[in-house]
């Protein structure tokens, strides 16, 4: 939705895509919010699959003639959008020092940047400051009595309601701020790609971010971030590697980068059930340990801090 509602916006009313953010983070919050309250009465499974009968059933609503205007039918809605780099920003000199960043240093080009990789840097740019903006939000929300309150309810409903917290309110608002990023993610991804199709946001890819926040570690912000590159590296480092030691080279062909992100979610379910951000967590609490600092042993001087 937040795709759709960008690209209407740029494309019919030559809106910039940043500035779309103040449509797309309040509609998606509200039609979140909307969808929440039949799951009121839903848990588990079912859940689940109320959300996957939502990803199954915009595709097919966006192909309505009545709302071709809008998006673009089964064609998609082009927004004819161009990013243009600041001439003041140093762009060289940024892909310089992020070409020597190991293992990722390669995605920043080589060498001195062309006017379409100037572009693509600046675009990366302006996605990673939003990005960081929303995980800054959230992590604040987590620590904030609200947040409480989520967490609270996702490991016992009933321990919350007892405490006090209104279990409908605040279900109905955590659907409502799940949509809203949702929708920041929409209006990114179209940006990138330049258009708004029906066949891009299909139920295959509702499974394939919930591989990525499986395989990084559900409920923890670092898994986000991992499950997030799992998803985007992986299939783009299957589809360039053209051999690799002791494997056929025929396994190479095809969808290959399904294929490791099926193996990997499986792998990590059977050693690593919370992801791999828990797996970390949970070594570092093992090595690492935290004791409260006591620098006077006397009673009295300890009362008296």
């Amino acid at each position: 939705m937040g795709a759709y509602i960008s690209a209407w916006l740029v494309a019919g009313h030559s809106w910039p895509f940043l500035l779309t953010f103040l449509v797309v983070v309040p509609s998606c919050f509200l039609v979140g919010m909307l969808c929440g309250l039949p799951a009121l009465r839903i848990k588990g499974l079912y859940l689940a699959l109320l959300t996957f009968g939502l990803a199954a059933l915009f595709p097919t609503l966006v192909k309505l003639d009545s709302l071709y205007d809008y998006t673009g039918g089964a064609n998609g809605k082009l927004t004819g959008y161009k990013f243009k780099a600041p001439s003041w920003l140093p762009l060289d000199e940024v892909a310089q020092g992020l070409q020597t960043i190991p293992l990722l240093g390669s995605f920043f080009g080589d060498g001195p940047l062309s006017s379409r990789e100037e572009s693509r840097l600046w675009k990366y740019i302006l996605f990673a400051i939003v990005a960081g903006i929303c995980f800054w939000l959230i992590s604040n929300l987590i620590k904030s009595r609200p947040g409480r309150a989520m967490r609270a309810i996702r490991d016992n409903e009933t321990s919350a309601a007892v405490s006090g917290i209104n279990l409908a309110a605040t279900k109905t608002i955590s659907f409502g701020i799940a949509s809203a990023l949702g929708g920041i993610g929409g209006t990114i991804y179209v940006a990138e790609v330049g258009i708004a199709s029906p066949d891009d946001f299909s139920s295959l890819v509702a499974i394939y971010l919930i591989v990525g926040l499986v395989v990084g570690g559900v409920g923890t912000l670092e898994g986000a971030i991992i499950g997030g590159l799992v998803y985007a590296l992986i299939p783009d480092w299957a589809s360039s590697t053209q051999s690799i030691a002791f494997v056929p080279e025929r396994w190479l062909q095809g969808p290959t980068g399904s294929l490791i992100l099926g193996i990997l979610l499986i792998v990590l379910t059977l050693f690593m059930p919370g992801g791999i951000a828990t797996a970390i967590n949970k070594a570092k609490g093992r090595f690492v340990s935290i004791k409260a600092a006591n620098s006077d042993k006397n009673p009295e001087s300890v009362a008296q801090n």
